[in-house]
């Protein structure tokens, strides 16, 4: 039989861990707008039965029941659902690094514009076509000399803002692998953390949590990979085939991205597939450097220029009858000019095609101004040479929508899968609040069988043995 006060600790099991519930709502509802929290629960179940012993049974006549008893503080979290999420999350930031970038170009080239390269070349051919009127006129040849100098000038800017470009997203791309190594030190103290705190027992929830937003701005940089493998709550965390975070030695292997988009961890060789850093390596190496670049296609366009205007300019002949003189000097967009004779005095400027119609030909700035009309090879291309420079521009409108497009897109992906976890771990405050009504309501009934209990020990103890004296 159980003892007169054997139902005292039934209910005061009732109080606990009905207040120990109430807590954790408490703990939901303070931290609703906390960013990566995750709602929590608390577990119940009956305690061990209590057994009656019995002299005509070998094993009992029956059980009594002893309480409730909080079996587990659990948070409400779900593996498949963070995959997803950080999966996508790597996806969003790859193209948000490259349609940030990809709209500055797209607004420094200004096309179609007044500053923009394909108006600085209507202006030059326009200038040329002046001067085949007047041959003779100093004022057209200055035209024709402004004109090229603001043409060369325009390729300048424009290889200077890709370089910067390019500068800025290696700049970007160093400070993402710095942040990296700071979140993996970061996990790594997480993990021994919560390896100390499983170690004795006990649920590390809000340190989880700290570890699990880490790991979803890990996500947004690079192609993580994380896994449960390590031992008393801890993570491995990977990049590519690479420990970056190994719970097994508590320590960390950092990243690092060489100058060829190369990446290490640990001086080991992996492959970083998405994520910002992806994003920012391919903007650097591959859509503004490399041998398809921006500036490789720029810079193939102003060698063009350079020597179809040149090839023509020496067979002409300048109003002090000198011949073979180039227009523009340099190959690339970064080092076109004036030539220095030319930028010195306008009577280098070949308008005849013949020292005999001097100074009055012509031929030669005639066909000077029908160039933008030839079809050439330029790269890989037949094409005009403003043919060619529309397809640059083409190409660049073309990615830059390209990549705002898939950012958006990947962004509306990333926002389901977010709806998706909220539902999962996000805190509903209905939800709380009919929570606290049910555990407050259990905890006052709980409450109010220890009082029954203790006016029913009262009895016993004040009473019993009073009635017939």
């Amino acid at each position: 039989m159980g003892s007169t006060f054997f139902g005292l600790n039934v209910a005061l099991s009732g109080v606990v861990t009905n207040q120990r519930a109430l807590n954790t709502v408490s703990h939901n509802l303070t931290n609703a707008t906390t960013p990566g929290y995750t709602r929590q629960r608390v577990e119940t179940a009956a305690q061990i039965p209590y057994t009656h012993p019995a002299l005509n049974n070998a094993v009992a006549p029956g059980q009594v029941g002893t309480g409730v008893v909080a079996t587990a503080h659990l948070r409400l979290r779900d593996q498949f659902v963070d995959l997803n999420y950080r999966s996508t999350s790597s996806d969003v930031g790859q193209w948000e690094a490259r349609a940030d970038a990809m709209q500055t170009l797209d607004t420094v080239i200004d096309e179609p514009g007044d500053t923009g390269i394909t108006a600085l070349m209507s202006k030059y051919w326009s200038a040329w076509h002046a001067l085949s009127l007047q041959p003779d006129s100093a004022a057209a040849r200055e035209a024709v000399r402004s004109a090229g100098q603001t043409l060369a000038a325009g390729f300048n800017d424009m290889s200077r803002q890709l370089t910067q470009a390019q500068t800025d997203a290696d700049t970007r791309l160093g400070l993402g692998v710095q942040r990296v190594n700071e979140i993996a030190g970061q996990l790594n103290n997480l993990n021994q953390q919560i390896g100390m705190v499983v170690a004795v027992g006990q649920e590390p929830n809000d340190l989880r949590d700290q570890r699990d937003l880490l790991l979803d701005e890990l996500a947004t940089l690079t192609n993580m990979g994380v896994s449960a493998t390590g031992p008393n709550g801890k993570v491995t965390v990977t990049i590519g085939n690479q420990i970056l975070v190994d719970p097994s030695t508590d320590t960390v292997n950092a990243l690092a991205i060489g100058a060829g988009g190369a990446a290490t961890v640990g001086g080991n060789a992996t492959t970083v597939t998405s994520g910002r850093l992806r994003g920012l390596v391919d903007l650097r190496d591959t859509v503004i450097g490399g041998p398809n670049g921006y500036t490789a296609q720029l810079d193939t366009m102003a060698a063009a220029l350079v020597a179809s205007v040149n090839a023509r300019h020496a067979a002409g002949y300048g109003l002090d009858g000198t011949t073979g003189n180039a227009f523009f000097q340099g190959t690339t967009a970064a080092t076109i000019a004036l030539d220095g004779a030319v930028a010195a005095s306008t009577d280098k400027i070949a308008a005849s095609s013949t020292a005999g119609g001097l100074p009055g030909g012509s031929d030669a700035a005639i066909g000077m101004a029908q160039l933008q009309y030839v079809v050439q090879t330029i790269g890989t291309a037949t094409t005009t040479l403003d043919g060619f420079y529309g397809q640059f521009v083409a190409k660049i409108g073309v990615d830059a929508d390209q990549a705002s497009r898939l950012h958006q897109v990947q962004s509306g992906v990333l926002d389901a899968a977010q709806a998706r976890r909220d539902g999962v771990s996000g805190v509903n405050m209905d939800e709380e609040m009919t929570d606290m009504v049910r555990f407050q309501k259990s905890y006052n009934a709980a409450a109010r069988m220890i009082t029954t209990l203790d006016q029913m020990l009262e009895t016993i103890i004040t009473g019993m043995g009073v009635v017939g004296r």
